[in-house]
């Protein structure tokens, strides 16, 4: 992977206030309108795959993303002064990151990296690396119709399930887009975000601070691996994007089943056919993350696919192409 310089915040070209793309009338979305507009200004040829994007949504998704947009331009406006510098890690964030990643997967069926040594060192050791690809991430949610669909089925399908007062456990909370979900629901306990890596904890609270919800949130730098202590004491846990990136989720399952008290609820999201820089296990049919949780030991009960960005599900099954698949799995009684 070879890596740009690091590009300095530059000043934002006029804004044409835009309000449609193709056939989305953004007029009642102002914050993705702008977000919309600063990317076609920074990468002109997406705007067709923005324009895909945007038109499959449904309004329940077009309201939370939405929600999604303004917090991402008061986290780039406040770290970086303009969306700007967001918007140019995006593009590179797909054009060499994904797909330097989609082309290897393609000539050899697997990921590039297996082992979590490799992802350090190529990915998570360079400062650089990481600046643009926690950027693109942060875009994503707010570009990509499977993220943006992940999002509504958290905050429509999961949140609801919960008990009153539920306390809440995320592993690698990240940008805080769910966390934020999580505390500004009403019926919510105590939240509590883990992380092994210190320098993600506190990216994770700078951006909680900003958004305004740190003081609602306790987070702690702990492996997922080593919590005997956290035996039966959450009614939710939330794994997102995670178990991709490690060697061995089952384990991780195994683990986490322990932190749920009888009954309590998990959230899986785990891509199938997703190559990244830092993807290591790699599953083949959405069944199979399904598979990784029952055999942990929950019983499940709702999931969902969403396909990428233009294509069906039925062709992202033929074709090996990425799929989000989201399950809620319980802890038997």
């Amino acid at each position: 992977m070879q890596v740009q310089p690091q590009e300095k915040p530059t000043m934002e070209a006029p804004i044409r206030r835009l309000t449609r793309i193709a056939d989305v009338d953004l007029s009642a979305c102002p914050a993705t309108a702008y977000l919309v507009e600063r990317q076609i200004a920074a990468w002109p040829e997406h705007e067709a795959t923005l324009a895909t994007s945007l038109a499959n949504r449904t309004a329940e998704v077009m309201a939370d993303t939405e929600e999604s947009a303004k917090m991402v331009k008061k986290i780039a406006e406040h770290h970086f002064g303009s969306v700007d510098k967001v918007c140019a890690d995006y593009r590179y964030f797909c054009q060499e990151m994904i797909l330097d990643a989609e082309l290897y997967f393609r000539r050899h069926g697997r990921y590039e990296r297996s082992k979590f040594e490799e992802a350090y060192r190529d990915v998570y050791s360079n400062s650089v690396v990481m600046e643009k690809y926690l950027n693109g991430l942060l875009l994503s949610g707010v570009f990509w119709h499977n993220h943006a669909c992940a999002l509504t089925f958290y905050r429509s399908e999961f949140l609801p399930m919960l008990p009153q007062g539920y306390s809440h456990l995320e592993v690698g909370p990240g940008h805080g887009a769910l966390m934020y979900l999580t505390v500004t629901d009403p019926r919510h306990g105590k939240a509590v975000g883990w992380d092994v890596s210190p320098g993600s904890i506190e990216a994770t609270r700078r951006t909680l601070e900003v958004i305004g919800i740190d003081n609602k949130v306790e987070l702690v730098c702990q492996d997922m691996f080593d919590a005997p202590s956290q035996s039966d004491r959450f009614d939710s846990i939330v794994v997102s994007e995670l178990l991709e990136h490690l060697e061995d989720p089952l384990k991780a399952l195994k683990s986490l089943i322990k932190a749920l008290k009888p009954g309590g609820h998990i959230l899986v999201n785990m891509p199938a056919n997703s190559p990244a820089p830092d993807h290591l296990y790699l599953i083949d049919k959405p069944h199979e993350m399904t598979d990784l949780m029952k055999e942990a030991g929950f019983t499940i009960e709702k999931s969902a696919l969403f396909p990428m960005t233009g294509y069906s599900l039925e062709r992202c099954l033929k074709d090996k192409l990425t799929i989000t698949c989201v399950a809620v799995g319980r802890r038997p009684a």
